[in-house]
């Protein structure tokens, strides 16, 4: 039922979604991720676009539930790193339903609380796999900044163990089988 409503208006609704999503960035930020298409210069920007039309698509699709979409996996790790509560990293999800409200608002209402429902449901699908995104980025960011810490940790220790052995300082003394008394025993 939701891919007859969806029917022709994917580009669209991704386009909007994409508009919504660059609006929780900072002013600067937004108006440099909607202007910027080199994808080199704005990374951010791309991967929004390359994530809005599968994304889009996933609503009217039967998809399981173990399998992510890659695009919007990807989005939300790097949306993990960037200074963001997980709120704020899987946020951009849900307002898919603002972008295809506001683009077929009126197929929805038309096909009643079941498309609406549907709707709800798909969204609460891709908020999950893009939590699990958000979550195993950034336990692996956790794991590589304690490995660093450790790393950092053992080159400390084994500065400290040089200095506290001080330099090797040969014993001086008289030698018994040495009558060199500046005998280096």
């Amino acid at each position: 039922m939701l891919a007859r409503i969806l029917q022709g208006k994917e580009d669209a609704i991704a386009k909007r979604w994409v508009e919504l999503a660059s609006a929780t960035y900072p002013r600067e930020t937004t108006v440099f991720l909607k202007g910027e298409r080199d994808p080199f210069a704005n990374p951010v920007g791309q991967m929004l676009r390359d994530a809005s039309l599968p994304l889009v698509q996933a609503l009217s699709e039967d998809w399981a539930d173990s399998e992510p979409l890659e695009g919007l996996a990807e989005l939300i790790r790097l949306r993990s790193v960037q200074d963001m509560t997980a709120a704020e990293a899987v946020g951009i999800v849900p307002l898919l339903r603002g972008a295809v409200t506001e683009v077929v608002g009126d197929r929805l209402d038309a096909a009643g609380a079941g498309a609406v429902e549907e709707l709800g449901k798909r969204i609460e699908r891709l908020m999950l796999v893009s939590f699990d995104a958000f979550v195993i980025s950034r336990e692996r960011l956790y794991e590589i900044r304690m490995a660093e810490r450790e790393r950092h940790s053992a080159s400390l220790l084994r500065r400290a163990e040089r200095v506290l052995a001080g330099p090797e300082t040969p014993e001086i003394g008289y030698g018994c089988h040495d009558d060199n008394p500046m005998a280096v025993r």
